[in-house]
This record gives C-alpha cells, structure tokens and sequence, in this order.
C-alpha cells in the first residue's frame, strides 16, 4: 500500500500550511487521513507516521535504516558534527565518550550547583523586587538560568556574564537554521546578504565562547566534567580536533539549557492557568525540601511535581517533529517506504492524539501515575526521542527541571501578566514566542504553614 497522498496547492503542496501553524499542521494530519500520510512540499514528499509500532520500528528495531534527514542541514551549520546532527562510526564514538558524564551516579553530583545557581536567582529576583510583586519574562530567567548550570556541571566555568549575548546569538543561530531548510528561496550562508551577514556575526558570537573554553581546559587539564573528559578523550591515539570539540561542546550548551529553558517556560505559564495545580507543587515543594537546600534524596520524593512537568512536555515538547531518511526500501504497518524517502513523526501530534490521551488539551499530571502510564503504548510520548538517539541528557534535563521548579515553587509565585500572548515558536525547538510574561509574588506565609 501507498501512504495516503494529501492533495495540496499547485506548486507549492502544503508549504503554507506547515509555516502557519507547523505541529497543528502534523496533528491536523494524523486526525484527518490516519497513521500514513504524505504530504508535498513543493517538490519533495513527506511522509508522517502516527502508529506506536510503526514509531518502534523508525527509531528502535529498524533505526539502522532511518538516518537523520536532509532537512538537518541548517542545524549542521550552526552544531557542525556533533551528537545531534552526527550519523555513524563518528556519533558511536562521541556517544560513547560523553555517556559516563550522564550515570545517575554522576548526576546527583550536580544538585548542589543546580541548587546554588537557583538560588542566586532568587536572590537576585527578591533583590529587583524589593518586597514588591516583580515583572519579568520568566523564558529569559530560565534560558540565563540553565545556562548558567550547563557551564558550571558539564564545562566547569561560569558563563553568567555571557548569557544574555550568547542567548541572543544562538536564537539568531537557530531561527536561521530553521528558515534555510523550510524556506526554498534561502540563499547560501557565504552570500552577503543582510540575513546571512546576522548569522554569521551570532555564529562568531558562539564560536568565541567554545573556543575560548576548549582553548582554556587545554590548557588547565582535567576530566571531572564532559569538557574535561572530550580534551583528553583518545581513539586510537588521537585527540579530537578543537573542530571536533567545538562541535560536541556547542551541542552540549545548546542541547543542555534551551530545551530544559523551554520546558520550564511553559511549565510556569501552565501553573499560572490551574491554580489548584501550581499549589499542590507549592506544598509538595515545602514538604519535602522544607527551608533548607536540596539534595538528590529530596528529588527522588518530589513525585508530584515530576508529574507536572512530565505533562508539561506533553503540551509542548521541546523538540515537536523528529525526520529521518530512509536508507533502503521499508514497509511500515503495510505501506511502502521508499529508498531515500523521507519519514516523519511528531511527539506533538502524538502526545495530543485523541486516540491515547483523553481530553488531549487539558492539563492533567495524574496522567503520568505509573498505572495510568502502564495502559499506554510506550511509543505515544517522546519528550527525548527514542532508541539508540534517545537524548543522552533526559535525565539530566528532568532533574534539573524539577530541582528548579520546586525551590522556586517554595518560595514565589509565577502568575501570567494578563493579555499577553502564549504563542509557539515552532522552530527546531518549540520556544514560545513572546516569552513567558509574569508577575513573580511571594508565597503567603499561611500556604507555608498549611504545607508544614
């Protein structure tokens, strides 16, 4: 059988449609012609796949089959090879050279950094505040923030004085890699235009910044971090290049603190909207951490407020479609797959399909009790991907993400500035658009005692 072909607009099939509205576009699709549906895009089909086992059979028990597609290319000219983007003997390597930094062992070593950088959020919140209800954009805090923890526990160095440059470079970097897959009209990177010129001076930006840190733990030695450990890595006697390292360690800042940021972002917007919600989180957090610091103890008990943030990456998934390229011919669940085809699956379809989730757009933790995960498909969430690729810092992310969500929850509260807009941005990841608008006022001190 043949996937089900969409009819499109002349010329340009449904480029449109996917740049207005890119992962309603994809559920649209899965609601409307089912679990195998081409699309065109003006000369090139695409094919999306909605089936939990046809989704094993791309990423888990065939995935040597499926590489990443052709529409990775503008990631490459801002990630270079690195893990994201690399295939083969090359992402074996490096996979395994980075893996011993992300042992549970390994990471409960980075709670006190990830607590002591969230603390000196707050202290700087309560500082600008001055006792009166604060307003900030919560996505940028969380972006500084998470970058900050990325530089200290995986390159051992304090980045805070740069983030707000290096933030602004790697959106440029990012929104431009984005528009030179989807937009057929993009010119290459070399040629002089004011689009390119931008790009290129934010890809300075953050080649300064990785250079200026390989060059630097050369330098110090050491392999207490992933940095550390990249530097004095060998394979067969040689060391990794500086362009070999820059690409792993730009994957790693990038990968290690905008998805984490995004995560959160929406996490807060969303407590804002279910009160009842954002208090449970708020007692949980009390309870178990009480006034002093966290430990990787306390995290194990914070159940709940896992369970948010679980469902908040159902909503919005950092990562909302994930390509592949079929090397040979395949069939999935009965319909032909051809050599070089392109296959496409998007967590946020599937986490919003009518078919696993009930009532898919509302907010509902409890979801992710275990025996209510149990009567799912494992194959319907992938907040990190899947298979050998799944993303090597899951747990990294998750621990980080409810460490700072619950020291935060303790003491403040994130309410949405009203009127301002909750858009997605669904580029490689799914920012939201406008940031995340709020006013940050303390806990009452009678919800403290009530948790106690």
């Amino acid at each position: 059988m043949e996937f089900v072909r969409v009819p499109g607009r002349p010329l340009v099939g449904h480029l449109f449609d996917a740049w207005e509205d890119g992962p309603r576009f994809m559920l649209r699709g899965l609601l409307e012609h089912g679990d195998h549906v081409c699309f065109r895009f003006a000369h090139y089909d695409y094919r999306l796949i909605g089936d939990p086992e046809d989704v094993r059979h791309v990423l888990v028990r065939h995935h040597e089959n499926y590489v990443k597609s052709r529409n990775y290319a503008g990631l490459r000219l801002t990630l270079g090879e690195g893990l994201v983007t690399s295939e083969g003997a090359h992402w074996k390597r490096q996979r395994k050279l980075a893996q011993p930094v992300f042992t549970p062992r390994r990471l409960t070593g980075f709670v006190d950094t990830m607590a002591a950088c969230t603390d000196a959020l707050l202290e700087d919140w309560e500082r600008r505040g001055r006792g009166a209800p604060l307003a900030l954009d919560v996505h940028r805090e969380m972006m500084r923030l998470t970058f900050r923890i990325v530089g200290l526990t995986l390159m051992g160095v304090d980045l805070e004085g740069e983030a707000q440059t290096f933030a602004g470079a790697l959106e440029e970097a990012l929104h431009f890699a984005n528009d030179y897959v989807e937009n057929p009209l993009s010119l290459p990177p070399w040629v002089p235009t004011a689009r390119n010129r931008r790009f290129r001076a934010a890809m300075a930006t953050l080649d300064g910044t990785v250079g200026r840190l390989v060059r630097a733990r050369r330098e110090e030695g050491g392999e207490e971090d992933l940095l550390g450990m990249l530097v004095a890595a060998t394979d067969g006697g040689e060391r990794m290049t500086d362009a070999q390292l820059r690409d792993e360690v730009l994957t790693m800042v990038v990968a290690g603190h905008e998805t984490t940021a995004n995560a959160l972002s929406w996490t807060w917007a969303l407590l804002s909207q279910h009160p009842a919600v954002a208090r449970r989180v708020e007692a949980e957090a009390r309870s178990v951490l009480g006034d002093g610091p966290p430990t990787a103890a306390d995290l194990d008990r914070l159940e709940y407020t896992e369970r948010v943030i679980r469902e908040a990456l159902r909503l919005h998934p950092p990562v909302w479609i994930i390509e592949r390229d079929a090397l040979a011919e395949d069939s999935l669940g009965g319909y032909r797959v051809p050599a070089g085809a392109t296959v496409a699956i998007s967590p946020y379809a599937l986490h919003r399909h009518p078919r696993w989730w009930a009532n898919p757009e509302g907010f509902d933790p409890d979801r992710f009790l275990p025996e209510r995960v149990a009567e799912r498909p494992r194959y319907v969430y992938l907040p990190f991907g899947a298979g050998p690729r799944v993303c090597i810092g899951a747990g990294f992310a998750l621990m980080e993400a409810k460490l700072i969500l619950a020291m935060i929850a303790r003491r403040h509260r994130l309410e949405l500035e009203p009127g301002h807009p909750l858009e997605a941005d669904p580029g490689i990841t799914l920012r939201p658009r406008h940031g995340v608008r709020v006013r940050v006022r303390p806990a009452p001190p009678a919800t403290r005692d009530a948790a106690a």
